[in-house]
This record gives C-alpha cells, sequence and structure tokens, in this order.
C-alpha cells in the first residue's frame, strides 16, 4: 500500500516533440494505480541536453522518423530529472517522502517510478546541491564515461576536442584524476569558461594548427583523445595527434554523414598502434551488484560528491534557466 491514497489520479504536464521543431507543454494524466513498489516523483528541475535532443528536436537524428523507435515522434524528450518524493510504497523502504532523489525521468511534471525494475535509477540529492544543479549533473554522468574507458597514468597528456557542457566536464575530470589536460574548442566563450574552471591549457583559435599545437604541448603526442563532440570529423583529426599506443575515445554520439578516405583514419590504427573506443554511457550497468565494478548509481553519488565538495564545477556551466511555459524557446535556442 502506499503512504497516501490508494487510487492516486494527478493531471501533470509533459513536454512533446511533436515533429521536427515543433515542441509544445501539454497536460496529461498519471496512471491511476500505483503499486506498492512505485515511487511518485514531483519535478522540480529537469535538464535540456544539447546533444542528445537536440539531434531529436531537429529530426537529425533518423531514428525519429523509424516507427517504434525509442524516439519516434510523437516524442517525450528528457533524461535528466530533479524532483521530490511524494509518494512511496510499502516495499520501496529506502526512501521517505519529502526526499529530493535525481532519476533519468523526461520532461514530465510528476512520474512513477518501479523500484523493482533493474533499471531503475533513484539516487539520493545530498543537501546543499541545488536542484537545477542535480538535474545538470547528468551530463557529469556521460563525462566520467570517458574518464574510465580511458588507460591513462599520472602526468599523461589527454586532449578533449569540444569544450560545450560534457567537454567541460570530463575535462576537469581527467584533471582530478592527474591527467595534463589540453582543452580544445573554436568558441572563445568556451575556452574562457574552461579557463575559468581550471584547465591547464585551452586552444582553438587556430583550427589548422590544432596537430601541430597538440604536438608541442605534449611533445610526443597525446595519450588520450577524446572526441565530446559526436562528428567523425573530430575523431579523424584528433587520431594524427596520439602518440603511438595511445587511445580515442569516443564520447559523444556520431551522427552526420562524414566522406574521407578511411585509410587516413585507420594508418594510424595500423602503424602507431593506436586504439580507437567507444564511451557509451548505456553501456555501464544502472545499479551496483556482485562482480560490477562500476555503475551508473555510484558513479552518479561520486559526482554529487565532487560537486558537493567543489572539486567539479558544475553551476557556472549551466547557460540558462528557464519556466516550463518556455519551452518552445528553450527548444529554439538550442
Amino acid at each position: 500500500m502506499l503512504h497516501c491514497r490508494d487510487r492516486i489520479v494527478l493531471t501533470g504536464r509533459k513536454v512533446i516533440i511533436h515533429r521536427a521543431l515543433d515542441v509544445t507543454m501539454e497536460e496529461c494524466e498519471m496512471p491511476e494505480q500505483p503499486r506498492s513498489c512505485d515511487v511518485l516523483i514531483q519535478t522540480e528541475w529537469s535538464f535540456i541536453s544539447t546533444g542528445t535532443e537536440l539531434a531529436n528536436f531537429t529530426g537529425h537524428d533518423r531514428g525519429v522518423y523509424i516507427p517504434g523507435n525509442w524516439n519516434a515522434y510523437p516524442y517525450v524528450p528528457g533524461y535528466a530529472n530533479c524532483g521530490r518524493v511524494l509518494a512511496c510504497g510499502a516495499r520501496a523502504a529506502e526512501l521517505e517522502v519529502g526526499q529530493r532523489v535525481f532519476t533519468m525521468a523526461k520532461h514530465v511534471s510528476h512520474h512513477w517510478v518501479p523500484t523493482d525494475d533493474s533499471d531503475c535509477l533513484l539516487v539520493p540529492v545530498p543537501e546543499g546541491i541545488s536542484g537545477d544543479v542535480a538535474a545538470a549533473m547528468r551530463m557529469g554522468l556521460v563525462a566520467m564515461t570517458a574518464l574510465q574507458t580511458a588507460e591513462f597514468d599520472l602526468n599523461d597528456h589527454v586532449a578533449i576536442l569540444g569544450l560545450g557542457l560534457v567537454g567541460n566536464l570530463a575535462a576537469q575530470l581527467f584533471a582530478r584524476s592527474g591527467a595534463r589536460v589540453i582543452g580544445v574548442d573554436p568558441v572563445e566563450s568556451r575556452r574562457a569558461l574552461a579557463r575559468q574552471v581550471g584547465v591547464e591549457h585551452v586552444i582553438g583559435e587556430d583550427s589548422e594548427g590544432i596537430e601541430d599545437q597538440l604536438r608541442d604541448l605534449s611533445g610526443v603526442g597525446v595519450r588520450v583523445v577524446v572526441d565530446a563532440v559526436g562528428h567523425a570529423a573530430i575523431a579523424a583529426s584528433g587520431i594524427r595527434a596520439v602518440k603511438p599506443h595511445g587511445e580515442v575515445i569516443l564520447l559523444g554520439s556520431p551522427r552526420q554523414e562524414y566522406t574521407e578516405d578511411l585509410n587516413k583514419f585507420l594508418e594510424p590504427v595500423h602503424y602507431q598502434w593506436v586504439t580507437i573506443k567507444g564511451a557509451l554511457e548505456h553501456r555501464i550497468p544502472r545499479n551496483p551488484g556482485r562482480g560490477i565494478r562500476r555503475s551508473v548509481v555510484s558513479n552518479a553519488a561520486t559526482v554529487l560528491d565532487l560537486v558537493r565538495s567543489g572539486r567539479l564545477e558544475l553551476d557556472k556551466l549551466i547557460s540558462h534557466r528557464m519556466r516550463p511555459d518556455q519551452i518552445g524557446r528553450a527548444y529554439d535556442g538550442l
């Protein structure tokens, strides 16, 4: 039984992308009959990403046109949510009404979370962390994937290509782990923000000389290149700046078409033994368990602790804070 009425009917709101460049906020009725292991969350803040959500909003991700696909139109977007527990079932003993939690819920005012689902993600948010920062922490989980995928030693040079939110957080995490970080971005405002959060070297003004600059700063080439943009051209350029036995980490999801002589990409792999690794966060188990070294839950706890203790800067990386009724403006601004 729930710690409230047995039957709960809520009228909430949700964001819907009907077709490319067409997004609205609409009322919706919540499920009427929860189970004893379900938890009801009221959203405080949700976060819009400029990667996945922009690709879905613009239609650049072709999956939106495939019926039955996870993001097929009409589509309810979102995967970063901070809210408070309104009601919890008797079997959801670890949670309390009023507790603040992070989930991967969509842009909805309320949502039920089945705690008995193996993919369930409910992470308590520590006191002292605001809801907007807790929701944006989702991008820290993405950035953590690059850190945990790469093989590097103390004082190795790591180049982060792209200093948007994910790239900036990746740069901070690699630096906190002892790497010599070189951030690369053609946008001055992003370079300035990277400098503010302590990235050691920041370049990108001269897009034609990036490879030479990376070699000059690192001596013989960087140990790891992280493509935080998700464009094949970025990875193809970065691989030529990696030293022998180094790595290229594909953190961003490649979506745009790219035409190039594949030999130019494969030569460093063959002659220099450069390794290319994917770093899709969804390949990490959601929850801890026997034999699982890392999970999304443990990563979330780590990122939240780093933010709480001031060792990871996130608040100043949030570009806008907007009301739900401004959803059209928010997506258009992407």
